[in-house]
């Protein structure tokens, strides 16, 4: 495997890592969690949180890193981006992936804050709101990642 594949084969996991550890959480936990007793609720979002964030940060970095390795190895200068297809969609892309960066570092630091809050138990409603409207943003721009994807390789 040459060095081409290997930063692609880092770009391509990272990405499922990333995405699929939100969508996990938006589909899976999320509803389960929303049956148990608010205390139970909060320790558990609070210890999944903290589980999934070193997944993302991980895979994110992952992501970020091999994508400025392959944008560095485009044939063309990075100033002609916005004149292609091609080149939008790769932009579009990096919108979406900054967007979801933004979005994931509002979960791990805004919302993770509201959840540890010492008094956190009147606040944990809303942290909990927060919480499931971050993730399914972040799972939306992550369709939006994707879609740019499907259309760069022809689909």
């Amino acid at each position: 495997m040459g060095p081409k594949a290997w930063w692609v084969w880092v770009h391509d996991l990272g990405a499922v890592l990333w995405l699929g550890s939100v969508l996990y959480q938006l589909l899976v936990v999320a509803p389960v969690l929303a049956g148990q007793p608010p205390l139970l609720r909060r320790r558990l979002w609070l210890q999944l949180v903290a589980r999934f964030h070193g997944v993302a940060v991980v895979a994110a970095t992952a992501v970020v890193a091999s994508g400025i390795v392959r944008m560095l190895a485009l044939p063309w200068p990075l100033a002609e981006l916005p004149g292609t297809l091609y080149g939008r969609l790769l932009l579009a892309k990096m919108a979406g992936a900054a967007g979801m960066l933004i979005t994931g570092a509002a979960l791990a630091f805004g919302v993770t804050a509201m959840l540890r809050d010492p008094q956190g138990m009147e606040r944990f409603p809303l942290a909990a709101r927060w919480l499931v409207l971050l993730l399914a943003l972040e799972a939306g721009l992550g369709g939006v990642v994707l879609w740019c994807v499907a259309r760069i390789h022809g689909g």
